[in-house]
């Protein structure tokens, strides 16, 4: 039952986010209609997501840009194609070079990075505490992303520490966090796998003595991917 809600955090995640499409989006919204714990979880995304597009700033591109961008299109009136004088073989030359210039450009493009995927939401444990924290992970690089919305501040002689739970686990510290920007941590180990708990604790500063977290849960979540 645990994992197949898990699943269910997954895809209400992917929805939320717009990559769940066909067929699957079809009956993952049928199935919202018979489910309002889904229904929920499906607004809680798609409020984060909210959130996270409004704190990015419009950038304006200066003036220089759009005078580069014409400048290599080279704008010229269209003229008619000169009738072909080269034989066959010298097309077939150029068809060859092309095909060669795609397979040395394929392999680049296959490896360009991912941007992070979110895969948890940390919401306030008792109640208390104001906001949320989007957690979003990079495979690729091993690393998670960590974005406060809204989140209270602390006191200065405190620090915020993410952990990670694994089911029927001790948890182990990811690193610390800054409230007032996103904080993208590199993993010493493995990515936390879907079910895996994170929590954010209020520790000294500097974060936890002991290795475990000593203070007040503050904020948690499920991966749900």
């Amino acid at each position: 039952m645990k994992s197949r809600s898990h699943y269910h955090a997954a895809l209400a995640a992917e929805y939320a986010l717009g990559t769940l499409r066909g067929a699957a989006r079809i009956q993952f919204e049928q199935k919202m209609q018979e489910d309002p714990e889904l229904a929920a979880e499906v607004a809680r995304w798609q409020e984060a997501f909210t959130q996270l597009d409004n704190q990015i700033t419009p950038v304006i591109p200066p003036a220089s840009v759009w005078k580069r961008i014409q400048h290599n299109l080279a704008l010229q009136p269209a003229r008619l194609p000169a009738p072909a004088t080269r034989p066959v073989r010298a097309y077939m030359g150029w068809a060859l070079a092309a095909g060669l210039a795609a397979l040395l450009l394929i392999p680049r493009l296959l490896v360009q990075p991912e941007a992070p995927m979110p895969v948890a939401i940390l919401a306030s444990s008792a109640g208390t505490q104001s906001g949320q924290w989007v957690v979003s992970a990079d495979r690729s690089t091993r690393s998670l992303l960590l974005t406060p919305i809204n989140a209270q501040n602390i006191a200065a002689d405190h620090s915020l520490e993410l952990w990670a739970i694994p089911p029927g686990g001790k948890p182990h510290s990811l690193g610390l966090l800054n409230t007032q920007q996103p904080t993208q941590l590199a993993l010493a180990a493995k990515m936390p796998d879907a079910g895996f708990t994170l929590a954010i604790s209020l520790e000294p500063h500097g974060g936890s003595p002991t290795g475990q977290p000593t203070g007040a849960v503050l904020y948690s979540g499920a991966m749900a991917l």
